[in-house]
């Protein structure tokens, strides 16, 4: 067998599946290639006559599989999208995943977020850069710590809206901090929310009394743009919001104006409708907005965990044994 990976993939992965396979790795991230044409990529996989075939962002559907003999797919995404399950199911062909691999890296990005909020890190630190905030008398220091000296986690109420893998470990990290932590998920049992020492509120009350209001929830026709006008005006005007989620749980348009017009206190952002986010984007003018892009799930640990995952079920395949994340398992049954 040979592989074909233009999936970002750590050496432990690819040592691992060059004990059953050849690899030809060509990293998106370092050849700069993506391949969102299909004649594109049904060339490319001809052309090294591969039959695995592991990808990240790269587009496969069912031209790729109609034109190529693949026999495995892997994609290194918790949502496997960009690759047709209707097509791979069609032909027996299974589709390991990633659920969760990026779980931890968004969830450290978030609470740093929360903490730079809290404590006005940020401006502080541009503040300082800028000469906007410099000592010539004890005054100078006085202002200083009651302008931004802010708040402790531990006494914070933290909203979270959504609490899957990326929410559930926000809530155990909040835990160390003690804070207060309130949960609008309607998916989530009582059970664990209570047992993750959280509180199963509804999203108004959720919005009426956090401190922090951080979004965690998948993206669906039920959750677009929830955050919108009437959600903005139910936050307290002390209140911040955090979406390292996906911009269009947001109304942007909405939110954008809540924040200039300070209806809220800030928010940090690292997800937009439109990416990447431009040095001339008007989120940039804020001071009260911190903006990153996109970075949630860029953190070098998540392509360990992707492809552990990903190549440790491709290999639980071959050996006849039950793969732990495939996307179609439909495909297994009937042996």
């Amino acid at each position: 067998m040979k592989a074909l990976i233009t999936a970002s993939f750590h050496e432990k992965g690819l040592s691992l599946l060059r004990s059953r396979m050849e690899i030809q790795y060509e990293s998106y991230r370092e050849t700069g290639k993506l391949y969102f044409q299909a004649e594109e990529l049904v060339e490319k996989i001809r052309e090294e006559r591969a039959d695995v075939l592991i990808v990240e962002a790269d587009l496969v559907h069912e031209e790729v599989f109609q034109a190529c003999d693949l026999k495995i797919v892997g994609c290194c995404r918790a949502d496997p999208l960009n690759v047709s399950r209707e097509a791979a199911s069609e032909r027996k062909i299974p589709i390991f995943y990633a659920p969760g691999r990026n779980a931890d890296a968004v969830a450290d990005l978030t609470v740093g977020y929360m903490l730079c909020l809290a404590r006005n890190i940020v401006s502080v630190n541009l503040g300082l850069r800028s000469g906007k905030i410099h000592f010539e008398s004890p005054e100078d220091i006085f202002k200083v710590f009651n302008q931004y000296g802010g708040f402790e986690l531990g006494g914070a109420t933290v909203g979270l809206v959504g609490l899957g893998a990326v929410g559930r470990k926000v809530t155990e990290r909040l835990k160390a901090f003690g804070s207060r932590i309130l949960v609008y998920d309607p998916y989530a049992s009582e059970q664990l929310v209570k047992d993750l020492g959280a509180e199963s509120v509804t999203l108004k009350f959720l919005l009426e009394n956090a401190d922090i209001v951080s979004l965690h929830a998948a993206l669906t026709q039920e959750t677009q743009r929830m955050i919108g006008e009437e959600a903005l005006s139910w936050m307290k005007p002390s209140a911040f919001l955090v979406n390292t989620a996906r911009s269009f749980l947001t109304d942007e348009r909405a939110l954008f104006k809540a924040l200039q017009e300070r209806r809220i206190q800030g928010a940090a952002l690292d997800v937009f409708d439109e990416e990447p986010i431009q040095p001339d984007s008007p989120w940039l003018q804020f001071d009260n907005v911190i903006c990153t892009p996109h970075l949630g799930g860029a953190s070098r640990d998540v392509v360990r965990h992707q492809s552990e995952m990903v190549a440790g079920d491709i290999i639980r395949y071959l050996r006849g044994e039950p793969p732990v994340h495939i996307w179609n398992p439909e495909v297994l049954q009937g042996g």
